[in-house]
């Protein structure tokens, strides 16, 4: 596979291209074949002669190599990645001006193809833990760059070698630029290059640029290793694209995948820590001693007819499809509850008098579907609930910044408000609970795209109240013998005007697509 500069059309793995033009001079290397061309310019293969080691050659295009800009731009760009040892990055070796104009660039050789290449044979994605590791070594390659002063901002399967011991080596570092020393930021304006299915919103409106495009970048590659499609426009998570695709995982990637460099991973290393978090064997000895150990002590407890949770269930983090690091880790999703009986969803709307349940706000009802304007909205929907039950709404917020809520009964008869994108500061969860706050730190992050539709649902159960989004376990919020109340901003007094369930919007207009619940039988 060509080692290329931009685009590059490359030779098959063990072959090479016919040269149409003469091969490049340079001082102490032999060029023995052309490998790949591109629209940056042209690779060969090459052997250096004092170590005798076969090297890939990037010689420029004629076009850019006139630039002296770009000249120097390029050259501190090498001398840079010269300084990078890493094993997950193509090594430069040389820098060399050419005397005809131009220069060249030689680097390791890595004999083997491509992520593309690997995508093309498996285009339905990679298995699981292939497709995990090799976007991990990538993260890594690429937090090494980053710490060394570079962004790459043309990441893409096609700049991912991947050698004969199967590792994954970062190259075309072509269109990379320096960080401003001692900052981790750098700002471009006006400039936008990369791939287009691989740029970051503010890369392709030429914005200000730092290490999240690559971050960005890495993710839609992300998501292509694990189910062979390019997110474009309005896609699902990789849980749901893929069957077994850890939540966790997924979430991570949705995260990388936001539109606001503000949301995503504020590091690349944060990004591939979370990716390599569980790249581990699934089941070593220890991890099968903690399964047999859970499951005994959850037959015990079913046998004696007491609730009790697997200590070996795994820990699904709340990693948000878009938000940053929670304040405090989540609680684990309880495993081997008690068995639970479900009975029919009811749809929630369908009983609603839009001028007599309207608790604040204006709101229009067309076939179901009710909309909310930019006022504080409150809509109450039933007066009474079971002491267990699951609500859920989906819905998509049209604009604002603010709270979209699922107002809910707890068993004690309190009204708690779930809620996304809370104090203008993207939290999330219950609240109030003993009149705190999500400010007090207990909840977690999860800033709402607007234009996007979301799916809560919340589990109401007599000791606890769960969260999930779009099928991703969030969080669980114990309220044993705890006063749960909607917070004053939201000018809803439930005891003046009560309402067992009821959905709002807090100065955000939001179309609420659909609000149904279910009666739980039997619950912890």
């Amino acid at each position: 596979m060509a080692q290329g500069l931009g685009r590059t059309t490359s030779a098959p793995q063990g072959q090479v291209l016919a040269a149409p033009v003469a091969m490049p001079e340079l001082p102490g290397i032999v060029i023995e074949s052309l490998l790949g061309r591109g629209g940056m310019g042209t690779v060969y293969l090459g052997r250096q002669v004092s170590l005798d080691r076969p090297v890939a050659v990037k010689v420029l295009a004629a076009e850019v190599a006139d630039d002296p800009l770009f000249l120097e731009r390029l050259e501190r760009e090498a001398r840079i990645m010269a300084r990078l040892r890493h094993p997950n990055i193509v090594t430069v070796y040389d820098f060399q001006p050419l005397p005809e104009g131009g220069a060249a660039i030689v680097m390791e050789y890595v004999e083997g193809g491509s992520l593309r290449d690997l995508l093309r044979k498996q285009p339905n994605g990679l298995p699981l833990r292939e497709a995990r590791r090799l976007a991990g070594e990538v993260a890594a390659g690429l937090t090494a760059a980053h710490k060394a002063g570079v962004i790459h901002r043309d990441m893409k399967p096609e700049n991912v070698l991947i050698g004969h011991d199967g590792m994954a080596r970062v190259t075309d570092f072509g269109v990379a630029v320096p960080l401003q020393e001692g900052r981790v930021q750098l700002t471009l304006t006006g400039t936008a290059v990369g791939t287009v299915d691989y740029m970051a919103p503010e890369q392709l409106k030429g914005g200000t640029q730092d290490v999240r495009v690559d971050i960005y970048a890495l993710g839609v590659l992300t998501y292509e290793l694990l189910t062979g499609q390019t997110p474009r426009g309005s896609f699902a998570p990789p849980q749901l694209a893929r069957r077994g695709t850890p939540p966790m995982l997924s979430a991570a990637v949705m995260r990388a995948l936001r539109p606001e460099p503000a949301r995503r991973f504020a590091s690349m290393e944060s990004f591939a820590q979370t990716l390599l978090s569980r790249a581990q064997p699934l089941l070593s000895g220890v991890a099968i001693a903690c399964v047999i150990l859970g499951l005994l002590t959850a037959l015990a407890a079913v046998m004696l007819n007491q609730p009790t949770e697997n200590p070996a269930a795994e820990d699904v983090a709340a990693v948000s499809n878009s938000a940053p690091a929670p304040a405090a880790p989540p609680s684990p999703a309880p495993a081997a509850a008690i068995p639970q009986s479900f009975g029919p969803w009811v749809d929630a709307v369908a009983g609603v008098r839009i001028h007599n349940d309207n608790y604040g706000g204006d709101w229009t009802n067309e076939d179901g579907i009710l909309t909310s304007n930019n006022a504080i909205c409150v809509m109450a929907l039933e007066r009474e609930m079971p002491p267990s039950y699951d609500a859920r709404m989906r819905f998509t917020r049209l604009g604002g910044k603010h709270s979209v809520t699922l107002f809910f009964r707890a068993t004690n008869g309190t009204i708690g408000s779930a809620e996304l994108d809370a104090w203008d500061q993207g939290l999330a969860g219950v609240q109030l609970i003993q009149n705190e706050t999500l400010q007090e730190g207990y909840g977690f992050r999860f800033p709402i795209e607007n234009g996007r539709s979301y799916e809560l649902l919340v589990e109401v159960r007599p000791n606890h109240i769960r969260m999930s989004v779009d099928g991703v376990f969030l969080k669980e919020f114990e309220i044993t013998n705890k006063v749960l109340h909607p917070p004053t901003p939201w000018n809803w007094d439930p005891f003046t005007r009560p309402a067992a369930l009821a959905v709002g919007s807090y100065e955000s207009p939001t179309r609420f697509e659909k609000v149904e619940w279910r009666e739980v039988g039997k619950g912890k």
